[in-house]
Formats: structure tokens, sequence, C-alpha cells
């Protein structure tokens, strides 16, 4: 089964994941980075923190 992940700062729709994906993505509408996982049939969204 694929999930569909959108932004949780803009709502953009970033990508198509399957279960055991995990991915570090920005987005291109807001620049927001954030990692994101797939596990057991749960997709979980981080905000990820920028080292400047």
């Amino acid at each position: 089964m694929t999930y569909y992940v959108v932004c949780p700062e803009c709502g953009y729709k970033l990508l198509k994941a399957s279960d055991g994906s995990t991915i570090e993505i920005y987005c291109p509408k807001c620049k927001c980075k954030m990692l994101i996982a797939v596990k057991d049939g749960k997709v979980i969204v981080q905000k990820a923190l920028d080292n400047k």
C-alpha cells in the first residue's frame, strides 16, 4: 500500500511512500525541511532542525 504525504506547514502534496520508507525532504513551496517515516501503516512527519 502507498501513502500520500503532505507538508504539515502549507499542505503541499510532497510524495508517495510505501511501508518501510524513511525520507528526508524539503518542501518546494514553503522550504520546510522534514523527516518522513512510514512504518506499520503509520505515517510520521517530523520537522527537521536546521543546522545553520
